[in-house]
């Protein structure tokens, strides 16, 4: 054991005890991409150029390698996969049967069918190939992301730059984003292409629900399928139907670039983005900047963290921890801010924060004095954690064996959780960003709540969509924002501010067209309860002021449970909320012939219903745009 200390920019000593670490390679560059954990040990899986060392490959580029260790790191098997010019891995994903699914590009001459190809990779638990694909045309492709729908199709992303008429007969820019999903035996069901004029790619697959996939990558594009660029390179989602339809898509982060690494789903239902940014009103510590993004199913986003220094951060996976707090692995070349210390080029970065409270429960860095990342952290129990990724130092720096110029590196470590005293704030509290629409109008309303419902203020922007907003010193918690505009549907949203920051919020609002659906996320009831609760009239106000500005909208109202009533009362009690709603509006002087009323019971929750959370957001009413 050993202790690595660290000096912070406010004189503090932060220490972690380096319990074991671990290298895998041999004498070129192997790059760790993604990590998995299970009960037996761990998987580790990238790429290689070595043949040496661990390796034993013949004379070809760099292949794609899976090692396998049990829980104390020891080498179980490894295995190469590729031809004989260069494939490259970019995400991969552990399957239900402990199998694996390596998605990346090959230009290998007996594989790729043009410069690079999108490879796909299906191994059985023991590393047996099971099937192996590589889609592309004739020019630069490449797998970036995948992900397995609830139907058991594995939907694989990334970006198509071929313009050949089988794979994408109408480019529309440079690069596009692409689509493609498969059988779990690695049949094609299909492929899609989005995008704009310029350059576009996609990395994440989120399936939202049964019926409903969110795609995330980023795009400079500012026309096409973007409905509303903000910056040089934004964040970009599209949500597409169960067979890969396009529906509609987002742009969300500032006026630079972003780009987005990993994602998770809390167990709220709430979608977290994890990621980096150059822009100056999100990345507020330095040049790029850390940050989390928080989603929501309303196409709403907003930055919950970010942090830095004055040098460059990246978060590259997000992990949710039993106690509820995030566990992030990434990489930092600060030297202040919040970075406790940095030894080289890149340190490997690891951070623990609280997101009710805002809170580092801790920060640290790892590396010696060249290039070092980690791309995943996971809590072992005892508080001790493991981090996981790549390591260009050398082993002396360290205190280990290491193998080449690049190896996968395994740390077990214990925290020092003493921090430093939070900074004293007295700058205010403020909500920033615009309000954009494929169309502006002449204004657009905005309405602020308290987290009960309580209406706080209102302001009107103009046709640039540009607000600012204090938020009052005496508020605690969350705020609510409701934006109005003639010819789109209102939209609504919550957020923690970050107390003495600028927080950026951009809103893209949708115009009114049948089929639209919007949870009413703020209505509430109580178990086997259809009598709405006194915080369900804030956003019930807010239903109220979009229906008086849009006479001829009518609307489903379809009422939902959480499967803790009894089986025979699930639709009745569904279909009891929804008429609650409407009876409300009714009360209102509207004619109850502008609704229709609907209960699915329990069938289609959007949390999970085995937590309180899970089942206080289940217990919900929708309502969907039936004319116009």
């Amino acid at each position: 054991m050993r202790w690595l200390v660290l000096f912070s920019s406010c004189n503090l000593i932060f220490a972690q005890r380096i319990l074991q670490q671990r290298t895998y390679g041999g004498s070129l560059a192997d790059v760790l991409v993604r990590a998995f954990s299970d009960t037996s040990g761990y998987w580790l899986v990238g790429h290689t150029y070595s043949r040496d060392g661990l390796l034993s490959r013949k004379g070809y580029d760099a292949d794609l390698w899976v090692v396998r260790t049990d829980k104390q790191g020891e080498l179980l098997w490894h295995a190469c996969y590729g031809g004989k010019g260069n494939e490259e891995l970019t995400d991969a994903l552990l399957l239900p049967d402990g199998g694996l699914v390596l998605v990346g590009w090959t230009d290998s001459p007996e594989l790729s069918h043009g410069k690079k190809d999108a490879l796909i990779v299906c191994t059985d638990p023991l590393g047996k190939v099971r099937w192996m694909q590589s889609v592309g045309g004739t020019g630069n492709d490449m797998a970036q992301g995948v992900g397995l729908h609830v139907d058991n199709t594995l939907w694989v992303v990334g970006q198509i730059g071929s313009r050949d008429s089988v794979w994408n007969p109408e480019p529309l820019g440079g690069i596009d984003g692409w689509l493609l999903r498969f059988s779990l035996k690695g049949g094609l069901l299909g492929h899609q292409v989005f995008g704009g004029s310029e350059n576009d790619y996609l990395r994440l697959v989120i399936p939202f629900s049964s019926d409903t996939v969110w795609l995330v990558g980023a795009s400079d594009s500012r026309d096409g399928m973007i409905q509303n660029p903000l910056g040089k390179m934004d964040i970009w989602l599209v949500e597409v139907d169960r067979q890969g339809v396009f529906r509609r898509s987002w742009n969300f982060g500032g006026s630079d670039f972003e780009e987005p690494y990993s994602w998770i789903r809390s167990p709220e239902g709430e979608i977290w983005v994890a990621g980096t940014s150059f822009s100056p009103a999100v990345a507020s510590y330095g040049r790029a900047d850390g940050v989390i993004w928080r989603l929501q199913s309303e196409g709403l986003a907003h930055a919950a963290w970010s942090g830095g220094g004055t040098g460059d951060e990246g978060l590259n996976r997000l992990l949710l921890t039993s106690e509820g707090d995030w566990l992030v692995a990434g990489m930092t070349s600060s030297r202040n801010g919040l970075i406790p210390g940095l030894a080289g080029l890149y340190d490997a970065w690891v951070l623990r924060w609280n997101a009710q409270k805002d809170t580092l429960l801790f920060c640290y860095t790892f590396g010696g004095k060249d290039v070092d990342s980690w791309i995943a952290a996971f809590p072992l129990g005892g508080g001790s954690y493991l981090g996981a990724g790549t390591t260009a130092s050398p082993g002396t720096q360290l205190g280990l064996r290491t193998y080449g110029s690049a190896d996968f590196w395994l740390v077990w470590w214990q925290p020092d959780t003493t921090l430093p005293p939070p900074p004293l704030l007295f700058s205010p509290t403020i909500l920033v960003g615009y309000v954009a629409m494929d169309k502006p109008p002449s204004s657009a309303q905005l309405f602020f709540r308290s987290a009960e419902g309580k209406l706080l203020d209102s302001l009107i922007v103009d046709t640039t969509g540009f607000f600012r907003w204090t938020v009052p010193d005496t508020l605690q918690g969350e705020v609510r924002v409701s934006v109005h505009a003639t010819g789109y549907v209102w939209k609504e949203l919550s957020l923690r501010p970050r107390k003495g920051r600028e927080n950026r919020l951009d809103i893209f609002l949708e115009r009114i067209k049948p089929g639209i659906r919007m949870p009413l996320f703020y209505v509430h009831f109580d178990k086997g309860s259809a009598k709405l609760l006194p915080e369900s009239e804030g956003q019930l106000e807010e239903m109220v002021r979009f229906l008086r500005a849009h006479p001829s909208v009518r609307l489903e109202l379809a009422g939902h449970t959480d499967g803790t009533s009894l089986p025979e009362s699930e639709i009745q009690l569904s279909r009891a909320r929804a008429l609650a709603v409407r009876d409300y509006l009714v009360a209102q002087g509207f004619a109850k012939e502008r609704f229709t009323i609907v209960g699915y019971g329990k069938a289609r929750p959007i949390a999970d219903n085995t937590t309180p959370e899970g089942q206080r957001r289940n217990r919900r009413v929708e309502f969907r745009l039936l004319a116009w």
